[in-house]
């Protein structure tokens, strides 16, 4: 099916260079392949500074179904780790999915009720609320079976509205953000590694409004969606006018 895919069509896109080299192992031709990632309306996704004033709780979040790929599991223990040392932090997590019940049941089972909220499926003025309150974003994805994520949209969102950002050195992730400029990686399944840079990021919030201008820019630069609009819109053109020649 793939080969005859590959063969009938006139280009072939994909979100990321991950996504790249897996078609490529599939039989894509790379002289068919067109990078065009996921975008979204700036507009949509108002960039604000980030700080935290005396007094408020330090804000995580995630956005994520609640899926084995997306790595919830590692983010919570991840949170119970660092509020050891740094008690005042708070994790929202929006999504909900087949996992919910054992990931309530890790959150009761490390007695983190009072600080990890489990908000299932948010959108619109809801979930902005919750970006615009928030302070660092993690996605903390993990490879399951093989499968692994192209994009992780959610990441560009983050940094968008102005927040650092933490993700797994997983898929197409690393694509997703500028390490160590936006936001920064850490391996997969890795709970102290992901504490250990939420407590950085913890005791530096100086830093913060440097990585988010920057994430900012990053996203405005490379998935703006009327952008990708119009390279889709030329990609169409190229293939009828390829099409029409070579069929005469």
């Amino acid at each position: 099916m793939y080969q005859k895919l590959f063969e009938t069509a006139e280009f072939i896109t994909g979100n990321s260079e991950f996504t790249r080299r897996a078609l490529e192992k599939l039989g894509c031709p790379a002289s068919k392949f067109q990078l065009l990632p996921v975008g979204l309306n700036l507009e949509e996704f108002p960039w604000r500074e980030r700080g935290v004033k005396q007094g408020e709780p330090i804000r995580i979040l995630t956005i994520g179904r609640l899926v084995e790929i997306k790595g919830h599991e590692y983010s919570i223990r991840a949170l119970a780790a660092l509020r050891q040392k740094h008690p005042d932090v708070h994790y929202d997590i929006v999504g909900d999915g087949p996992l919910r019940p054992r990931l309530s049941g890790l959150v009761a089972e490390l007695e983190l009720e009072q600080h990890v909220t489990l908000h299932g499926a948010l959108a619109g003025n809801a979930l902005k609320q919750l970006m615009d309150h928030a302070h660092l974003f993690v996605l903390a994805s993990v490879s399951v079976e093989g499968d692994q994520e192209g994009q992780g949209l959610s990441l560009q969102e983050a940094q968008a509205v102005g927040l650092p950002v933490i993700a797994t050195d997983h898929g197409g992730l690393p694509e997703g953000l500028l390490p160590d400029q936006s936001g920064f990686l850490v391996p997969e399944r890795d709970v102290k590694a992901l504490s250990d840079r939420l407590s950085y990021l913890v005791e530096h919030p100086e830093i913060w409004p440097i990585l988010g201008r920057n994430g900012r820019a990053f996203v405005a630069a490379r998935y703006d969606i009327r952008q990708l609009n119009r390279q889709l819109v030329e990609l169409y053109a190229r293939a009828v006018t390829k099409s029409k020649y070579q069929h005469g």
